[in-house]
């Protein structure tokens, strides 16, 4: 089977053999060293001081931010436009007094078009998603977000399908808390949440109560100091990760790696309008790492990929569920298995 899923994806051969050495004592200098390895190179390519290894998915590195970072009776404002921007809402809900502004499906959150909601607001906190995995589009996390920190308000990013794949300096980006996960563009087995925030973030904590025992904030900060995680990690995974981190600078460097996604993006973009369909993004918004468009018989398509073809391809969700395919350019691809999935798609469309 091939993956062309948004994660967990494909592992390149050293990511995937990384997981069969001999295993570790997570106390011992062997993980201190890999946790130190690991950590200072994406706090380098984060520009943060602090990056925090939680073993979980990308979900619970933002559950680390609401539930260690705010209070209820904080007033947060989240911006979506998509599945996953709706589930960071919810999640916003459950730990304080939570604003929600929608989009519709395929539109992108520009400046423009959030800044008068910001302003309106009165928010202290403010949530969004930079990359809406469900309908492939990239919002403008960056301006948004350094509008919001210019208002005083403290920023959480969902970077899970973004980070390594586009641009993210939280420094420049004015972002205070951003999380991701080892199984998306990064390239690694699931199972690491990576946190990556600044100073004011984890002072933050020390006048809020945590509502939450694992994924206290402070627990992190605490160990972090020693180039330790607070509970047992995902060893393995970790040994994935730093593999992965390693597989990509042997292949130019993250910058590399971002422009990579950016090509395979417009490759997929020409591939979807090849066979005589819009990409569902709104131009200037486009994702690069998922590109997707209306197919009103979208099941059927992929379970005839799987079946016929060993391709493995992502479901849909909500309003879409059943008319979306959406396909992933995302990890560790290459060129030979991108032209192969496009060329089963289009057998299969009959295009």
């Amino acid at each position: 089977m091939r993956l062309l899923t948004p994660g967990p994806v494909a592992l390149a051969e050293p990511i995937r053999l990384a997981q069969s050495q001999e295993m570790i004592y997570h106390r011992g200098p062997e993980i201190k060293a890999l946790i130190s390895n690991i950590v200072s190179r994406l706090k380098s390519d984060f520009n943060c001081e602090n990056v925090f290894l939680v073993t979980g998915s990308g979900t619970a590195g933002l559950e680390m931010a609401f539930a260690s970072l705010t209070k209820p009776t904080d007033r947060a404002l989240v911006l979506t436009n998509g599945v996953f921007g709706d589930k960071l809402g919810q999640m916003a809900r459950i730990y304080c007094n939570a604003q929600v502004e929608k989009l519709p499906l395929g539109k992108g959150w520009s400046l423009e078009r959030a800044k008068e909601i910001i302003d309106a607001s009165g928010a202290e906190v403010f949530a969004m998603v930079y990359n809406e995995t469900s309908t492939g589009v990239l919002n403008d996390a960056k301006g948004i977000c350094q509008y919001a920190k210019g208002k005083g308000m403290f920023t959480i990013l969902d970077a899970i399908s973004a980070w390594a794949a586009a641009p993210l300096d939280l420094k420049e980006f004015g972002v205070d808390f951003a999380a991701t996960g080892s199984q998306k563009a990064l390239g690694a087995a699931p199972g690491i949440a990576i946190v990556a925030c600044n100073e004011e973030a984890v002072k933050r904590a020390d006048g809020i109560s945590p509502r939450t025992f694992y994924l206290d904030i402070k627990k992190y900060k605490k160990e972090a100091e020693n180039s330790q995680t607070p509970y047992t990690p995902a060893v393995s995974v970790l040994f994935s990760v730093k593999a992965a981190l390693d597989y990509i600078d042997s292949r130019g460097g993250l910058g590399a790696h971002r422009l990579r996604h950016q090509q395979a993006a417009e490759k997929a973009r020409e591939f979807v309008k090849s066979i005589g369909y819009e990409v569902f993004a709104e131009p200037g918004f486009y994702s690069p790492t998922i590109t997707g468009f209306l197919l009103e018989n979208a099941d059927e398509i992929r379970k005839r990929l799987r079946e016929e073809y060993k391709l493995v391809t992502a479901r849909d969700f909500g309003e879409l569920q059943g008319r979306f395919f959406r396909i992933c350019h995302i990890g560790n691809f290459d060129d030979e298995h991108l032209e192969a999935s496009f060329d089963a798609i289009r057998k299969v469309l009959g295009k």
